[in-house]
């Protein structure tokens, strides 16, 4: 477990992960794509979310899964940033739930 040190190793490391063990065959994926475009479903999202537990030690809260921080690597990145930062910013209300339903 690493501490994140800047929102580009963050989201580099998603990156990768997302692309090994998520990404449908054949699909692209940037750190822009929307992850449901590039085959993330929803229990994708949730081994990604476990991965930033386990690759640096951040639980993103129930509050921070919006569809807002959960639509690509970047939003995600910045999230778990923020996060790591001992920020707390307020998270926006859309539910990600129509995104994954």
């Amino acid at each position: 477990m690493t501490p994140p040190a800047d929102t580009r190793s963050i989201t580099e490391e998603l990156k990768q992960f997302a692309r090994a063990n998520l990404v449908a065959e054949g699909a692209e994926l940037d750190e822009h794509s929307p992850l449901a475009d590039a085959g993330v479903d929803s229990f994708a999202l949730v081994e990604l979310l476990l991965h930033c537990e386990r690759a640096f030690g951040i639980r993103v809260p129930e509050s921070h899964l919006t569809r807002h921080n959960l639509v690509s690597v970047a939003t995600l990145a910045a999230c778990i940033f923020d996060l790591a930062s001992g920020g707390h910013s307020p998270p926006r209300a859309t539910s990600v739930a129509a995104t994954y339903a």
